[in-house]
């Protein structure tokens, strides 16, 4: 499903990205892959197995929300005249 769902969005943004630019609207779309970012997320698993391997993958490769916000903020100040469609923002010493 999580796959599906990505690409599903994925397509739906770049869809949307051209109809804009067919109707000469000139809104930008940006699609935001993010990586293993320091949020609350790890107080919302339950089970203790799977909690513990998350725990160890953002205590190595985790990056603050901050980077994501800095991604955000790029996008939003890009003139009119372009857009930038994808960003995956992850840590740089994380192998993917």
């Amino acid at each position: 499903m999580y796959g599906g769902t990505k690409w599903f969005v994925r397509d739906f943004m770049e869809v949307l990205r051209m109809e804009s630019a067919l109707e000469g609207t000139n809104i930008s779309t940006a699609t935001l892959y993010p990586a293993a970012i320091n949020t609350e997320l790890l107080t919302t698993i339950t089970d203790p197995s799977s909690r513990e391997q998350m725990e160890g993958l953002y205590e190595t490769y985790g990056i603050a929300p901050e980077r994501i916000a800095d991604v955000v903020a790029f996008a939003m100040d890009l003139l009119d005249d372009t857009t930038v469609n994808e960003f995956t923002v992850g840590p740089a010493n994380q192998p993917w």
